[in-house]
C-alpha cells in the first residue's frame, strides 16, 4: 500500500515487489519514482500489469500456480513480458525456472527464511546466498 511504498522509499528502496497486482499501489509508485514488481498468475492479471506499462512481472505463487508450465503459456503470447518466479522455489527447482527464456531472476526463501533473520543469523543467510548462487551459475 502507499504507506509501506513510503516507508520502502525512505529507507533507500530502489524497488518494491508486491504479492499481487494492485492498480493503485502500482500507480503510486509511478507517481513516486520507484520501480515496482507486481505479483500475477494469470492472463488476465498480466493484461492489467501491461495497461499500467509493465512488462517485469512477479510471478507469485509459482508452484501454486502451475510452475514452468504455466510460466512458458503465459510467455507465449506476452512475448514483452519477463518473470520473476517465486513460492515454491529452491535448490531442487530453479535451475529449471532459471532455464526459461525471459525469467531473469527467482526468490526462495529457503534462503532467507524468516527464522534465520529474526535470530539475525547472517552467517547462515550468506551462506544458503552463496550457495544458490554457485548452484545456479554451474
Amino acid at each position: 500500500n502507499a504507506d509501506q511504498v513510503d516507508g520502502a522509499k525512505a529507507a533507500g528502496a530502489e524497488f518494491v515487489v508486491s504479492p499481487g497486482l494492485n492498480p493503485n499501489t502500482v500507480r503510486y509508485c509511478q507517481e513516486r519514482g520507484i520501480a515496482v514488481v507486481p505479483g500475477v498468475n494469470n492472463p488476465s492479471q498480466v493484461e492489467q500489469a501491461l495497461e499500467l506499462g509493465l512488462t517485469f512481472l512477479k510471478f507469485f505463487p509459482a508452484e501454486a500456480s502451475g510452475g514452468i508450465n504455466m510460466i512458458k503459456s503465459l510467455l507465449a503470447p506476452y512475448v514483452d513480458v519477463a518473470f520473476m518466479p517465486t513460492g515454491g522455489i529452491g535448490k531442487a527447482n530453479v535451475s529449471d525456472y532459471l532455464a526459461i527464456d525471459r525469467v531473469h531472476c527467482c526468490g526462495g526463501t529457503w534462503m532467507v527464511a524468516p527464522k534465520l533473520i529474526e535470530s539475525e543469523d547472517w552467517d547462515e543467510i550468506g551462506r544458503l546466498v552463496r550457495e544458490a548462487v554457485e548452484l545456479v551459475n554451474s
